[in-house]
């Protein structure tokens, strides 16, 4: 009996495969519950790119997706012949230097910079493609942080990983690309590419808020606002952002 019971588990199973072998559209789920329908197209060790029944790629975060469908990816990748291959190579399409004179730098605060901005700056490259360089500077007169279009960055009161990776965003057209408030009305987000990932993220009803400088959520603009799903979605939001102000 046992052994009988083994084999239609084991039939059951190969049927499953078989039946979501991805050539034909599957629901996918995200951690939270959310579902999404999509035909797989690729996948790497980061992401899986579907196909949505409006014709439109989206790439869904593997870390966002239920275990499950990790698993499913997981396999798909084995079946594909890449499980075994090496974890691909983080591009560095974005640089820093330090500023001029970094060597008279208090050792503690070039620790600290430096430390801040490998992290961040690896962070931004693992998750997506931005092309800038980028100029770390301390500033002790600076209250905070600050940061500019141009790449400067300003250390001043406030230095670790999530206040490097909240300026960086700056730097990136948050708060100081020309096309910044053209796409904000009444204190909302309006830009449609990062509304749609927002309510990707938060339901059909959620609302992204932005002022002069900043928005919310997932702006890390606060270090209670940092996690690891969260420190994503802010990279994730960027892109999404710069789509809108047409930032290649």
């Amino acid at each position: 009996m046992k052994a009988l019971l083994s084999s239609f588990l084991l039939a059951g199973v190969l049927l499953a495969s078989e039946a979501d072998d991805g050539t034909t559209p599957r629901t996918w789920v995200s951690n939270d519950g959310r579902p999404i329908g999509g035909l797989y197209l690729r996948a790497n060790s980061q992401a899986v790119i579907i196909k949505r029944d409006d014709g439109k790629e989206v790439a869904l975060p593997l870390r966002f997706l239920s275990a499950a469908d990790r698993e499913w990816v997981r396999l798909k990748l084995a079946a594909e012949g890449e499980a075994d291959s090496p974890e691909e190579k983080v591009k560095a399409h974005m640089k820093y230097q330090l500023s001029g004179g970094s060597e008279k730098w208090p050792e503690d605060r070039r620790k600290r910079i430096t430390e801040a901005m490998d992290a961040a700056v690896e962070f931004y490259n693992r998750n997506g493609v931005f092309k800038k360089d980028l100029t770390a500077n301390n500033s002790p007169g600076t209250p905070t942080a600050d940061a500019n279009y141009d790449g400067w960055i300003n250390f001043g009161g406030s230095i670790n990983r999530r206040v490097a990776l909240h300026e960086i965003g700056h730097t990136l057209g948050i708060g100081t690309h020309s096309n910044w408030q053209a796409n904000i009305k009444d204190g909302k987000w309006t830009g449609k590419h990062a509304l749609e990932l927002v309510r990707q993220f938060d339901g059909k009803d959620a609302v992204l808020h932005a002022d002069r400088m900043h928005f919310w959520p997932y702006g890390l603009n606060f270090d209670n606002e940092s996690s690891k799903e969260n420190d994503l979605r802010h990279v994730l939001m960027v892109a999404a952002m710069r789509k809108d102000m047409g930032i290649d």
